[in-house]
């Protein structure tokens, strides 16, 4: 009779544990699923988004300020660019007409040498005086003349008009360091035709520091001038006829 009270009541344990584990386990997975069910929003966040949320004929109007904004700066920038590309024309056009203009009587110079014009070639050059390039080519033109000639009377003529050119050219474009490097309109607002009332002095002033004179050249000088007896810038030696000379230009 123990021994089956005993068993009962075991059964009985037995029973009752494995409920309470069985009721263990679906509250727990009950709990699980409530943890992870996310929450449902709340009215003031709803009415809040929805007072956040643009309209559409707001969004609309933001949309045409965007796109009148946009094509305003669209205009003005390229109107800028226009501008600039105008300003740019402009002095290409005039770098392009003073290039045109050099080559021009350059070309002209060229041609009178090779049909044997030297005398024409050099009225071209002296229009084109005081510039550096238009002495040099006269310069040129009377090396030309000096090898073509056999007179020596007229030799020693020719030697000395290519000297007197390239003292000229010198004293109207010093670029010694403390020199006064006039511009191109200033040089072409001196009176030229007193610049040919000067004699440049052989003896005075050389040959080393005249940039237009050839090692020909010189050989020729020492041939028939002996050699000079001091070697100075032109605007050294006529220093004060230079100052009066340029006084107007101020």
């Amino acid at each position: 009779m123990v021994a089956f009270l005993s068993i009962l009541l075991a059964v009985i344990l037995l029973s009752a544990t494995v409920y309470g584990l069985h009721r263990y386990q679906t509250m727990e997975v009950e709990y699980n699923v409530d943890r992870s069910t996310p929450l449902p929003p709340l009215e003031s966040d709803e009415a809040g988004f929805a007072d956040s949320a643009p309209d559409a004929e707001t969004e609309a109007k933001t949309s045409k300020s965007a796109a009148r904004a946009d094509k305003g700066q669209a205009a003005q920038a390229g109107g800028k660019t226009a501008q600039r590309s105008s300003v740019s024309s402009n002095r290409s056009a005039k770098a392009s007409k003073a290039s045109t203009s050099s080559q021009g009587w350059l070309n002209e110079v060229a041609e009178l040498k090779k049909k044997g014009e030297l005398q024409q070639a050099m009225q071209v050059c002296k229009q084109e005086f005081p510039l550096w390039g238009a002495y040099n080519q006269a310069c040129i033109i009377e090396r030309l003349r000096l090898k073509q000639c056999k007179d020596k009377a007229e030799q020693e003529s020719i030697l000395h008009r290519l000297y007197q050119l390239a003292a000229s050219a010198e004293l109207l474009h010093d670029k010694s360091e403390n020199a006064e490097h006039l511009t191109p309109i200033q040089l072409k607002s001196l009176d030229l035709s007193k610049l040919a009332e000067i004699r440049h002095d052989y003896s005075e002033i050389g040959y080393a520091h005249l940039r237009l004179i050839r090692k020909s050249d010189v050989k020729s000088m020492i041939g028939s001038w002996g050699r000079p007896n001091q070697h100075q810038l032109p605007r050294q030696v006529h220093s004060h006829w230079w100052q009066t000379f340029t006084a107007r230009i101020g």
